[in-house]
């Protein structure tokens, strides 16, 4: 071969080496996260999640709220939980790009080298939220959100494909979680429009060895025998979510929006009907002088397929749920009140009948709920915004409270002194309604006896979060919280210690 013959070979490989070795278009990459550390001293936060039943002893109901019980006189609990979420976006241009979104969680000391690879809660799997102890290597990487998001060429619409983060336009009291799904929006100018779908649950044979009962709403516990899932087939029983709405805006003055949210469920068809909640609302925001005033309204009817073993049984939904909240400047800070009411049943049953008690979404299998209100700022009565998925406790952590509803008011104050900043909050809760009773088998539920609650007030928190701000992206504060409990807790075996919570927090963003 001549010389230049050979050169030209060379080249030509060099050619497509390079061009096999380039994408065919350049990305940007994006890395973002954050990493929280949290030291706790607390009778209330034991380092689980979940509700609290306050007061209860082992083996009895006591009186309270959750499932969980906490007793009378609680012991102190010391700990150090850390949280790193770290996310990748593999962006093309600003109308194309991959998000990805990884969460990493432990408590120090806990358990280290899989030490639960073989936990048989979990269908045989290794569970997350460890990985603290000594020798640490443990498989602890949950995959958060993993989606697709483009613009639709020559529309105004984006669209979302993939397991995402979605929060509804009422404050997150319907869901404000992750899941798999499509949601799109788009904007025409005043008005704005979305929509999503999500399937929450495909249950089939292997993927639902238990269904308990949170498997979608507030309802009675499947029994192996009879409820399982008696089919494989991918797609056959499902719980599916979807939402359609939009929103106007009136100038810089105001946003009025409206939606509609449907949940259907027939995980349990083989022993039930099919469940079908329907939510339409309303709600905006407006500037009213040095105030922004924010609410909203939703009704909530369908029907719960609710008797466990009869199939042509069902409840009728009628509940609704309401907020109005303000902020403005007042002095070197903000201001702000919120009030919360989420209706409640005085007799939830298990057979026909009107439900009044707002509906909520569960996450399948715990007694996570797949729904919020961190409006309120709360730390102990509600769920906290920074609460991990393994430390994650409040009295009412469900809005729905067991049927019982609630009706609450919060109101703080956000100050910022340069570097420092101060946020102080006070809220009161109540039962919206006490359907709390003792069967004859010593369960809750039925019409017997009450447990004996002299009223319906929760309790009123205090708390307070104190920090500096060492850099742009890192802070370090104090919170303490503590709970007043209120005449809900009374009863003739006395009232429980009020519930206080401390805690030291380290906060980076990037």
């Amino acid at each position: 071969m001549s010389f230049t013959k050979t050169m030209l070979a060379v080249a030509a490989v060099g050619a497509v080496t390079a061009a096999t070795a380039v994408p065919a278009m350049a990305l940007e990459n994006e890395f973002h996260g954050m990493f929280r550390l949290r030291g706790f001293v607390s009778n209330f936060d034991d380092g689980a999640s979940g509700p609290i039943a306050i007061g209860a002893q082992p083996g009895s109901n006591g009186i309270g709220t959750g499932s969980a019980t906490a007793p009378k006189d609680p012991p102190t609990y010391t700990y150090i939980e850390q949280r790193a979420r770290l996310m990748y976006i593999a962006k093309a241009n600003d109308d194309l790009k991959l998000v990805t979104h990884f969460e990493f969680d432990s408590r120090f000391g806990d358990t280290s080298y899989n030490q639960n690879a073989t936990n048989t809660t979990n269908n045989g799997s290794a569970t997350r939220n460890q990985g603290g102890g000594i020798g640490a290597d443990q498989t602890n990487l949950e995959t958060k959100n993993i989606y697709l998001e483009f613009k639709i060429p020559a529309t105004p619409v984006r669209v979302k494909a993939g397991i995402q983060g979605f929060t509804d336009n009422y404050k997150g009291i319907i869901f404000n979680n992750d899941a798999a799904g499509v949601s799109a929006a788009g904007s025409m100018g005043a008005l704005s429009l979305q929509g999503a779908w999500f399937r929450f649950d495909d249950a089939t044979t292997g993927g639902s060895a238990t269904l308990p009962t949170n498997v979608y709403l507030n309802v009675p516990a499947a029994t192996p025998s009879t409820d399982l899932v008696q089919n494989a087939t991918v797609g056959f029983t499902t719980r599916d979510f979807m939402t359609v709405g939009g929103k106007y805006k009136i100038g810089n003055i105001a946003t009025v929006g409206a939606d509609y949210y449907l949940l259907y469920s027939d995980v349990l068809r083989h022993s039930q009907e099919k469940t079908y909640v329907h939510m339409v609302g309303a709600n905006g925001e407006a500037k009213i002088g040095p105030a922004t005033v924010s609410g909203f309204a939703l009704y909530q009817f369908g029907r719960l397929g609710a008797t466990v073993g009869t199939q042509q049984s069902h409840q009728n939904i009628s509940a609704y749920a309401a907020n109005l909240a303000g902020k403005m400047q007042v002095g070197p800070g903000t201001a702000h009140v919120t009030g919360l009411v989420v209706s409640g049943d005085s007799n939830t049953g298990t057979s026909g009948g009107e439900r009044t008690d707002f509906q909520t979404i569960m996450e399948r299998g715990t007694t996570t709920s797949g729904h919020t209100f961190f409006e309120a700022n709360s730390q102990l009565l509600l769920r906290n915004i920074e609460a991990t998925a393994g430390t994650d406790r409040a009295v009412v952590y469900d809005l729905n409270d067991n049927g019982r509803g609630i009706i609450a008011a919060f109101a703080g104050y956000d100050l910022g002194l340069g570097k420092f900043y101060c946020n102080s909050n006070v809220g009161l809760g109540a039962v919206y309604v006490d359907n709390t009773v003792v069967g004859s088998n010593g369960g809750v539920g039925g019409k017997a006896t009450k447990t004996g609650a002299a009223g319906n007030i929760l309790g009123t928190e205090l708390n307070t979060t104190i920090g500096y701000k060492l850099y742009d992206n890192m802070t370090a504060g104090v919170q303490a919280a503590y709970l007043i409990l209120g005449n809900f807790y009374h009863s003739n075996a006395g009232t429980p210690d009020n519930p206080y919570s401390t805690k030291v927090v380290l906060n980076y963003t990037f």
